[in-house]
Protein backbone atom coordinates (compact mmCIF):
# COMPACT_ATOMS: atom_id res chain seq x y z
CA UNK A 1 0.00 0.00 0.00
CA UNK A 2 1.08 3.36 -0.24
CA UNK A 3 2.16 5.16 2.63
CA UNK A 4 1.71 8.97 3.46
CA UNK A 5 2.67 9.75 7.22
CA UNK A 6 0.54 12.30 8.20
CA UNK A 7 -2.03 12.96 11.74
CA UNK A 8 -4.42 10.83 10.11
CA UNK A 9 -2.11 7.89 10.16
CA UNK A 10 -1.56 7.87 13.66
CA UNK A 11 -4.41 6.22 15.46
CA UNK A 12 -4.20 3.29 13.01
CA UNK A 13 -0.37 3.12 13.57
CA UNK A 14 -1.12 2.90 17.62
CA UNK A 15 -3.87 0.57 16.72
CA UNK A 16 -1.07 -1.64 15.44
CA UNK A 17 1.63 -1.37 17.92
CA UNK A 18 -1.18 -2.19 20.27
CA UNK A 19 -1.39 -5.85 18.36
CA UNK A 20 2.29 -6.00 18.72
CA UNK A 21 2.42 -5.20 22.32
CA UNK A 22 -0.46 -8.15 23.16
CA UNK A 23 1.26 -10.55 20.54
CA UNK A 24 4.72 -9.54 20.62
CA UNK A 25 7.51 -9.95 18.11
CA UNK A 26 6.85 -13.39 17.51
CA UNK A 27 3.66 -13.07 16.36
CA UNK A 28 4.73 -10.32 13.72
CA UNK A 29 4.43 -13.10 10.82
CA UNK A 30 0.67 -13.65 11.61
CA UNK A 31 -0.60 -10.00 12.40
CA UNK A 32 -2.61 -7.66 9.98
CA UNK A 33 -0.10 -5.07 10.03
CA UNK A 34 -0.09 -2.97 7.02
CA UNK A 35 0.39 0.49 8.16
CA UNK A 36 3.59 -0.86 9.99
CA UNK A 37 4.49 -2.96 7.07
CA UNK A 38 3.97 0.34 4.22
CA UNK A 39 6.38 2.49 7.36
CA UNK A 40 8.92 0.19 7.25
CA UNK A 41 9.51 0.02 3.50
CA UNK A 42 8.82 4.12 3.78
CA UNK A 43 11.67 3.97 5.88
CA UNK A 44 13.60 1.74 4.49
CA UNK A 45 12.82 -1.66 5.30
CA UNK A 46 15.71 -2.17 7.69
CA UNK A 47 19.14 -4.43 6.43
CA UNK A 48 17.18 -5.42 3.30
CA UNK A 49 16.61 -2.37 1.47
CA UNK A 50 13.06 -0.78 -0.46
CA UNK A 51 10.69 -3.26 -0.50
CA UNK A 52 8.43 -0.99 -2.33
CA UNK A 53 5.91 -2.01 0.96
CA UNK A 54 4.62 -4.86 -1.56
CA UNK A 55 6.41 -7.46 -0.08
CA UNK A 56 5.60 -8.51 3.78
CA UNK A 57 8.80 -8.57 5.95
CA UNK A 58 8.53 -9.07 9.64
CA UNK A 59 12.13 -8.27 10.24
CA UNK A 60 11.65 -4.82 8.01
CA UNK A 61 9.20 -3.99 11.18
CA UNK A 62 10.80 -5.27 13.98
CA UNK A 63 14.03 -2.72 12.49
CA UNK A 64 11.40 0.01 12.29
CA UNK A 65 10.30 -0.25 15.76
CA UNK A 66 14.31 -0.80 16.78
CA UNK A 67 14.79 2.38 15.64
CA UNK A 68 11.50 4.34 16.71
CA UNK A 69 12.48 3.17 20.30
CA UNK A 70 15.95 4.22 20.23
CA UNK A 71 15.12 7.92 19.25
CA UNK A 72 12.61 8.28 22.83
CA UNK A 73 15.79 10.39 23.94
CA UNK A 74 16.63 7.26 26.64
CA UNK A 75 15.34 7.69 30.34
CA UNK A 76 12.10 5.53 31.84
CA UNK A 77 10.20 6.15 28.80
CA UNK A 78 12.63 4.67 26.11
CA UNK A 79 13.67 1.52 28.77
CA UNK A 80 9.58 0.62 28.97
CA UNK A 81 8.95 1.37 25.46
CA UNK A 82 11.84 -1.69 24.78
CA UNK A 83 9.89 -3.88 27.64
CA UNK A 84 6.41 -3.52 25.83
CA UNK A 85 7.37 -4.61 22.56
CA UNK A 86 9.89 -7.41 23.59
CA UNK A 87 12.77 -5.29 21.90
CA UNK A 88 15.13 -5.83 25.64
CA UNK A 89 18.02 -8.99 25.02
CA UNK A 90 15.90 -11.71 26.57
CA UNK A 91 12.30 -10.95 26.16
CA UNK A 92 11.19 -11.97 22.83
CA UNK A 93 9.90 -14.69 23.67
CA UNK A 94 7.79 -13.02 26.68
CA UNK A 95 4.05 -13.27 27.48
CA UNK A 96 2.25 -10.16 27.01
CA UNK A 97 1.60 -9.86 30.80
CA UNK A 98 5.38 -10.31 31.92
CA UNK A 99 6.17 -7.74 29.33
CA UNK A 100 3.55 -5.34 30.68
CA UNK A 101 4.86 -5.95 34.57
CA UNK A 102 8.20 -5.43 33.58
CA UNK A 103 7.64 -1.82 31.74
CA UNK A 104 5.31 -0.73 34.70
CA UNK A 105 7.92 -1.58 37.09
CA UNK A 106 10.05 1.23 35.14
CA UNK A 107 7.52 3.23 36.35
CA UNK A 108 7.18 2.03 39.70
CA UNK A 109 3.77 1.70 39.13
CA UNK A 110 0.89 -1.32 39.56
CA UNK A 111 0.71 -3.17 36.10
CA UNK A 112 -3.34 -1.74 35.93
CA UNK A 113 -1.64 2.10 36.50
CA UNK A 114 0.59 1.22 33.50
CA UNK A 115 -2.29 -0.36 31.40
CA UNK A 116 -4.58 2.65 31.70
CA UNK A 117 -2.38 5.78 31.47
CA UNK A 118 1.63 4.94 30.70
CA UNK A 119 1.08 1.94 28.10
CA UNK A 120 -1.25 3.76 26.06
CA UNK A 121 1.32 6.92 26.43
CA UNK A 122 4.57 4.60 24.84
CA UNK A 123 2.08 3.54 22.41
CA UNK A 124 1.52 6.96 21.04
CA UNK A 125 5.20 7.98 21.68
CA UNK A 126 6.30 5.08 19.40
CA UNK A 127 3.85 6.05 16.76
CA UNK A 128 4.69 9.37 16.51
CA UNK A 129 8.50 8.31 16.31
CA UNK A 130 7.84 5.81 13.41
CA UNK A 131 6.03 8.77 11.44
CA UNK A 132 8.71 10.92 12.10
CA UNK A 133 11.55 8.52 11.17
CA UNK A 134 9.10 7.91 7.83
CA UNK A 135 9.72 11.89 7.38
CA UNK A 136 12.86 11.60 7.73
CA UNK A 137 13.49 9.67 4.78
CA UNK A 138 11.63 12.08 2.98
CA UNK A 139 8.00 9.93 1.84
CA UNK A 140 5.63 13.22 2.75
CA UNK A 141 5.19 16.10 4.99
CA UNK A 142 4.22 15.19 8.86
CA UNK A 143 2.47 17.44 10.73
CA UNK A 144 3.15 18.95 14.02
CA UNK A 145 1.48 15.38 15.32
CA UNK A 146 4.69 13.86 14.76
CA UNK A 147 7.49 16.72 14.66
CA UNK A 148 10.56 15.17 13.49
CA UNK A 149 13.29 14.67 16.51
CA UNK A 150 17.17 16.29 15.71
CA UNK A 151 19.67 14.34 15.34
CA UNK A 152 22.23 13.37 17.11
CA UNK A 153 22.63 11.78 20.49
CA UNK A 154 19.62 12.31 23.25
CA UNK A 155 20.16 13.68 26.40
CA UNK A 156 19.61 11.26 29.15
CA UNK A 157 17.56 12.14 32.26
CA UNK A 158 17.29 12.89 35.07
CA UNK A 159 20.22 14.59 34.72
CA UNK A 160 21.32 16.50 37.89
CA UNK A 161 23.31 19.32 37.10
CA UNK A 162 25.22 22.02 39.50
CA UNK A 163 24.41 25.73 38.46
CA UNK A 164 25.15 29.24 39.85
CA UNK A 165 22.24 31.66 39.58
CA UNK A 166 22.46 34.89 40.30
CA UNK A 167 25.43 34.09 43.12
CA UNK A 168 23.48 31.09 44.55
CA UNK A 169 24.59 27.49 43.83
CA UNK A 170 21.63 24.96 43.02
CA UNK A 171 20.82 21.71 42.04
CA UNK A 172 18.88 21.47 38.62
CA UNK A 173 17.59 17.60 37.83
CA UNK A 174 16.22 17.33 33.89
CA UNK A 175 14.03 14.69 32.60
CA UNK A 176 13.92 13.95 29.02
CA UNK A 177 10.48 12.70 28.58
CA UNK A 178 6.63 13.39 29.22
CA UNK A 179 6.41 15.38 32.89
CA UNK A 180 3.09 12.73 34.10
CA UNK A 181 6.39 10.20 33.76
CA UNK A 182 7.98 11.79 36.58
CA UNK A 183 7.90 9.83 40.39
CA UNK A 184 8.67 10.90 43.43
CA UNK A 185 8.42 14.42 42.51
CA UNK A 186 5.75 16.21 45.23
CA UNK A 187 5.01 19.10 42.61
CA UNK A 188 4.10 18.96 39.02
CA UNK A 189 4.04 22.02 37.18
CA UNK A 190 1.15 22.36 34.37
CA UNK A 191 1.04 25.20 31.70
CA UNK A 192 -2.71 26.67 31.47
CA UNK A 193 -4.34 29.06 30.07
CA UNK A 194 -5.89 32.56 32.13
CA UNK A 195 -9.17 31.05 31.76
CA UNK A 196 -7.68 28.19 33.79
CA UNK A 197 -9.48 25.81 31.06
CA UNK A 198 -6.96 22.24 30.58
CA UNK A 199 -6.68 20.87 27.87
CA UNK A 200 -8.55 18.11 26.21
CA UNK A 201 -7.42 14.42 27.33
CA UNK A 202 -6.34 13.83 23.68
CA UNK A 203 -4.03 16.98 23.13
CA UNK A 204 -0.12 16.31 23.07
CA UNK A 205 0.41 18.59 25.51
CA UNK A 206 1.80 18.87 29.41
CA UNK A 207 -2.04 20.28 29.99
CA UNK A 208 -3.30 17.65 28.60
CA UNK A 209 -1.09 14.95 30.07
CA UNK A 210 -1.44 15.67 33.30
CA UNK A 211 -5.15 15.93 33.12
CA UNK A 212 -4.98 11.93 31.51
CA UNK A 213 -2.97 10.84 33.72
CA UNK A 214 -4.39 12.26 36.90
CA UNK A 215 -8.20 11.62 35.95
CA UNK A 216 -9.54 8.02 37.61
CA UNK A 217 -10.82 6.07 35.21
CA UNK A 218 -12.82 2.73 34.98
CA UNK A 219 -12.02 -0.89 34.03
CA UNK A 220 -12.54 0.33 29.93
CA UNK A 221 -10.06 3.41 30.50
CA UNK A 222 -13.50 5.67 30.62
CA UNK A 223 -13.20 8.62 32.86
CA UNK A 224 -15.62 8.47 35.77
CA UNK A 225 -13.63 11.35 37.72
CA UNK A 226 -11.82 14.78 35.86
CA UNK A 227 -10.30 15.20 38.89
CA UNK A 228 -8.20 18.51 37.93
CA UNK A 229 -10.78 20.44 36.17
CA UNK A 230 -13.49 19.87 39.31
CA UNK A 231 -10.87 21.02 41.51
CA UNK A 232 -10.08 23.58 39.00
CA UNK A 233 -13.87 24.98 38.65
CA UNK A 234 -14.02 24.41 42.51
CA UNK A 235 -11.21 26.72 42.55
CA UNK A 236 -13.01 29.70 40.10
CA UNK A 237 -16.53 29.59 41.78
CA UNK A 238 -14.73 30.74 45.14
CA UNK A 239 -11.90 33.18 43.90
CA UNK A 240 -12.71 33.99 40.72
CA UNK A 241 -15.59 33.65 38.15
CA UNK A 242 -15.91 30.56 35.71
CA UNK A 243 -15.83 32.05 31.71
CA UNK A 244 -13.44 35.30 32.91
CA UNK A 245 -9.79 35.31 32.65
CA UNK A 246 -7.15 35.05 35.56
CA UNK A 247 -4.20 37.12 35.83
CA UNK A 248 -1.35 36.37 33.44
CA UNK A 249 0.91 34.39 36.29
CA UNK A 250 -1.75 33.32 38.45
CA UNK A 251 -0.79 29.64 39.96
CA UNK A 252 -3.71 27.49 41.58
CA UNK A 253 -2.90 24.40 43.52
CA UNK A 254 -5.09 20.88 43.55
CA UNK A 255 -4.74 17.52 44.20
CA UNK A 256 -2.27 15.24 42.09
CA UNK A 257 -5.18 12.46 41.30
CA UNK A 258 -4.41 9.14 40.62
CA UNK A 259 -0.90 10.66 40.22
CA UNK A 260 -0.54 10.05 43.72
CA UNK A 261 0.34 6.73 42.72
CA UNK A 262 3.92 8.02 41.96
CA UNK A 263 4.41 9.62 44.81
CA UNK A 264 2.89 13.04 42.86
CA UNK A 265 1.11 15.42 45.77
CA UNK A 266 0.01 18.76 44.02
CA UNK A 267 0.14 19.91 40.65
CA UNK A 268 0.26 23.55 40.21
CA UNK A 269 -1.67 25.53 37.26
CA UNK A 270 0.42 28.51 36.65
CA UNK A 271 -1.88 30.56 33.98
CA UNK A 272 1.05 31.57 31.47
CA UNK A 273 -0.73 31.80 28.22
CA UNK A 274 -3.51 34.20 26.75
CA UNK A 275 -5.78 32.71 24.22
CA UNK A 276 -6.31 34.91 20.83
CA UNK A 277 -9.44 35.72 18.21
CA UNK A 278 -7.38 33.48 16.43
CA UNK A 279 -7.08 30.53 18.46
CA UNK A 280 -3.49 30.75 19.01
CA UNK A 281 -2.01 32.13 22.07
CA UNK A 282 0.53 34.86 23.29
CA UNK A 283 2.92 35.14 26.13
CA UNK A 284 5.98 36.95 27.39
CA UNK A 285 9.23 36.11 29.54
CA UNK A 286 7.51 38.79 31.95
CA UNK A 287 4.64 36.50 32.51
CA UNK A 288 6.61 33.44 32.93
CA UNK A 289 9.37 35.03 35.41
CA UNK A 290 5.54 35.87 37.53
CA UNK A 291 4.16 32.62 37.13
CA UNK A 292 7.61 30.33 38.45
CA UNK A 293 7.90 33.05 41.10
CA UNK A 294 4.15 32.20 42.40
CA UNK A 295 4.78 28.33 42.36
CA UNK A 296 7.48 28.83 44.23
CA UNK A 297 5.45 31.19 47.04
CA UNK A 298 2.60 28.55 46.78
CA UNK A 299 4.72 26.01 47.35
CA UNK A 300 6.35 27.42 50.29
CA UNK A 301 2.45 28.16 51.77
CA UNK A 302 1.54 24.54 51.50
CA UNK A 303 4.89 22.66 52.43
CA UNK A 304 4.30 22.65 56.33
CA UNK A 305 0.61 21.36 55.38
CA UNK A 306 2.07 18.02 54.61
CA UNK A 307 3.96 15.15 56.08
CA UNK A 308 6.23 14.99 55.12
CA UNK A 309 6.68 18.93 54.01
CA UNK A 310 6.66 19.39 50.32
CA UNK A 311 10.48 19.27 49.27
CA UNK A 312 10.34 19.00 45.36
CA UNK A 313 8.89 20.65 42.39
CA UNK A 314 9.41 19.82 38.42
CA UNK A 315 8.56 22.16 36.23
CA UNK A 316 7.83 22.61 32.21
CA UNK A 317 9.52 24.65 30.20
CA UNK A 318 6.62 26.95 30.17
CA UNK A 319 5.51 29.34 27.37
CA UNK A 320 7.87 27.54 24.60
CA UNK A 321 4.86 25.28 23.33
CA UNK A 322 1.77 26.98 21.81
CA UNK A 323 2.58 29.85 23.88
CA UNK A 324 5.32 30.72 21.40
CA UNK A 325 8.72 31.72 23.39
CA UNK A 326 11.74 29.74 21.94
CA UNK A 327 13.04 27.46 24.20
CA UNK A 328 15.68 29.19 25.55
CA UNK A 329 13.98 32.39 25.85
CA UNK A 330 11.61 30.41 28.62
CA UNK A 331 14.29 28.74 30.28
CA UNK A 332 16.15 31.82 31.38
CA UNK A 333 12.93 33.58 32.06
CA UNK A 334 12.32 30.62 34.68
CA UNK A 335 15.64 31.08 35.58
CA UNK A 336 15.45 34.46 36.78
CA UNK A 337 12.68 33.55 39.55
CA UNK A 338 14.18 30.28 40.38
CA UNK A 339 17.48 31.94 41.43
CA UNK A 340 15.65 34.39 43.81
CA UNK A 341 13.59 31.60 45.30
CA UNK A 342 16.27 29.21 46.24
CA UNK A 343 18.59 31.83 47.45
CA UNK A 344 15.68 32.79 50.08
CA UNK A 345 14.77 29.08 50.38
CA UNK A 346 17.45 26.78 49.64
CA UNK A 347 15.82 23.62 50.65
CA UNK A 348 13.82 22.86 47.64
CA UNK A 349 14.65 20.45 44.77
CA UNK A 350 14.27 21.64 41.34
CA UNK A 351 13.23 19.66 38.70
CA UNK A 352 12.99 20.39 35.08
CA UNK A 353 10.62 18.02 32.78
CA UNK A 354 11.72 18.07 29.07
CA UNK A 355 9.05 16.13 26.32
CA UNK A 356 11.06 16.61 23.53
CA UNK A 357 14.77 15.36 23.16
CA UNK A 358 15.68 18.02 20.64
CA UNK A 359 14.23 20.72 23.39
CA UNK A 360 16.27 19.21 25.98
CA UNK A 361 19.43 19.84 24.23
CA UNK A 362 18.74 23.27 24.32
CA UNK A 363 18.02 23.71 27.93
CA UNK A 364 21.54 21.50 28.49
CA UNK A 365 23.13 24.41 26.25
CA UNK A 366 21.43 27.06 28.52
CA UNK A 367 22.39 25.29 31.38
CA UNK A 368 26.13 25.37 31.03
CA UNK A 369 25.64 28.35 30.69
CA UNK A 370 25.15 28.98 34.35
CA UNK A 371 27.74 26.06 35.32
CA UNK A 372 29.65 26.41 38.54
CA UNK A 373 33.31 28.08 38.09
CA UNK A 374 35.51 24.58 37.97
CA UNK A 375 38.91 24.94 40.28
CA UNK A 376 40.89 25.01 37.02
CA UNK A 377 39.06 27.94 35.74
CA UNK A 378 39.71 29.59 39.18
CA UNK A 379 43.10 29.26 39.01
CA UNK A 380 43.42 31.11 35.85
CA UNK A 381 40.47 34.03 36.59
CA UNK A 382 42.03 37.26 37.43
CA UNK A 383 41.81 38.13 41.54
CA UNK A 384 38.85 39.24 42.13
CA UNK A 385 36.80 37.98 39.89
CA UNK A 386 35.46 34.57 40.84
CA UNK A 387 31.91 34.44 42.17
CA UNK A 388 30.78 37.58 41.31
CA UNK A 389 31.89 37.54 38.16
CA UNK A 390 28.38 37.27 36.76
CA UNK A 391 25.53 39.04 35.56
CA UNK A 392 22.52 39.21 37.79
CA UNK A 393 20.73 36.43 36.30
CA UNK A 394 23.84 34.47 37.05
CA UNK A 395 25.46 33.92 33.33
CA UNK A 396 28.76 34.70 33.11
CA UNK A 397 30.13 38.11 32.33
CA UNK A 398 31.48 38.77 28.33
Amino acid sequence: MEFSPTAATLPGIVAELGLVRAHGLLGLRSLELPLLHAASAAHGGGAGGGGGGQEIRPGAVETLLRDAVETLGGGDLQTAAAYTFGLTQGAREWAAQDRRRRAAGVFRVSTDRFRKHHEKLVLAETAEAVLSLCAAHGTADVSATAPTRAAGPAPLGPLPLDVVLGGTKARITVHTGPIEFVTGVDVLVSSENTYLEMSRTFRPTTSGALRRAAARQNAAGGIVDDVLVRELHDWLVRFAAPGLPVAPGTVVATSAGELASQGVRRIYHAATVMPRSDGGYDTTPAVVTKAVRQVFEEAAAERDGFAPPLTSLCLPVLGAGRGGLAPAASLRAMLAAIGPALAERPYWEVHLAVRRPEVARVVLDVLAEYRPMTAAHAQDAPVGRHEHARTADGRPED
